[in-house]
């Protein structure tokens, strides 16, 4: 409950700061150059902070990262409502937020199994994703009927509010103890992470498949700006509701698998996921108006919850208590530290060939992968 009214507010700046970008700029290079400024930290941070998440109690970890994300909520309406707000401002709190995030996603992941039994999984995983994408919907709407209304300060400002939700929500619950393992050098315990992932040929195939999402399909939300002013002409408030279709998407691959997953093995569901994604990818970027638009974008968001699902659902049940948080984080750096790379490809796509090109680009790449996968690791389809 808490996480839905939080996202919600996430969602609403995410649309602000890539409208906001946009405007101080009017080139779509910004718009990547600011995501990356967001993902970097994730590359450089996120594996040591999966060992500090098998070392720390996860919920107080959670509670510093929750409480930081929203200061720098508050900090950005304040440059936006004085007027002082400059471009490299939203870079450098981008940089800021990456950093605060790093350590928050793989230890957030790693501690659903401190909640749940092991057979619970898949459940609890799809129920997270299913509140985030909630907020995710309702989110967008609300920030793009802001900034037409009241300004783009305002999401800033009212995401910053949100945040007291999940930091009550994360005081109130008790997870259990968690299994820690003997502590060494912060290098060698990543690659304790690192050489179990690389032991297991499945695990190591949906992080390849993870890694490639990563750089090629989720980076098309960085251009979503240029879509809805130049390609679409729907302006701000189609924007927001560019990013409610991708998270409709989503949502009904998180109810879909929190009803029915158990009915089929984990492994056919991301398979089935990985080859979702790039045929709805292509169809965004062929699309030739604003209602098959989004049509793409609503099963753009089907086939990645569905992969993503999946595939945090097999690495949380498959790793060792100990490792958890590790293998967790080498995840997260696959899904989001490695983003700023395709951050930044998809900017200057777009700047030089344009946005449908550029999401192209990215369709090709995760079929390809989608393929390799299929053909090279069979056990993947099988595996429970």
């Amino acid at each position: 409950m808490g996480l839905i009214i939080s996202v919600m507010g996430t969602w609403m700046q995410r649309v602000a700061q890539g409208w906001l970008v946009y405007e101080l700029t009017d080139r779509a290079i910004y718009l990547g150059l600011v995501a990356a400024c967001g993902t970097v930290p994730m590359f450089l941070l996120t594996l040591p902070a999966g060992v500090l998440a098998d070392r720390f109690k996860k919920r107080n970890i959670l509670l510093v990262t929750q409480s930081l994300a929203m200061l720098q909520a508050f900090a950005l309406a304040a440059l936006i409502y004085t007027g002082a707000i400059r471009v490299w401002h939203v870079m450098m709190f981008a940089a800021f937020l990456g950093t605060v995030w790093a350590f928050d996603m793989p230890t957030r992941h790693a501690m659903v199994l401190e909640l749940v039994r092991k057979e619970e999984t898949l459940n609890a995983v799809s129920l997270n994703s299913g509140a985030f994408n909630i907020g995710r919907i309702v989110g967008p709407a609300i920030g793009g009927v802001l900034i037409e209304a009241a300004g783009m300060a305002t999401c800033f400002l009212v995401n910053g509010l949100t945040f007291i939700a999940l930091i009550g929500a994360l005081a109130t619950i008790k997870p259990r103890p968690a299994a820690s393992g003997t502590r060494e050098r912060m290098v060698k315990e990543i690659g304790e992470g690192l050489a179990w992932a690389l032991s297991n040929r499945t695990a190591s195939a949906l992080l390849g498949l993870i890694a490639t999402t990563s750089l090629f399909a989720l980076a098309y939300v960085v251009i979503l700006p240029v879509f809805a002013r130049d390609t679409f002409e729907v302006g701000a408030l189609g924007l927001g509701f560019m990013m409610v279709a991708h998270a409709v998407g989503a949502i009904l691959a998180a109810v879909f698998l929190t009803a029915l997953g158990h009915h089929w093995r984990l492994g056919g569901l991301a398979t089935a996921g990985s080859f979702i994604l790039p045929l709805a990818l292509g169809m965004l970027a062929l699309a030739p108006g604003y209602a098959l638009g989004i049509a793409g974008l609503l099963l753009i968001g089907l086939g990645m919850m569905m992969l993503n699902i999946s595939a945090n659902a097999m690495l949380q049940k498959a790793s060792p208590d100990e490792l958890r948080g590790r293998v967790m984080s080498l995840r997260s750096f696959l899904f989001a530290g490695l983003s700023w790379v395709g951050d930044l490809q998809i900017g200057l796509m777009a700047e030089w060939l344009g946005p449908r090109a550029a999401v192209g680009i990215g369709a090709a790449a995760c079929a390809a992968a989608a393929l390799a996968a299929w053909r090279l690791v069979p056990a993947l389809r099988r595996s429970e």
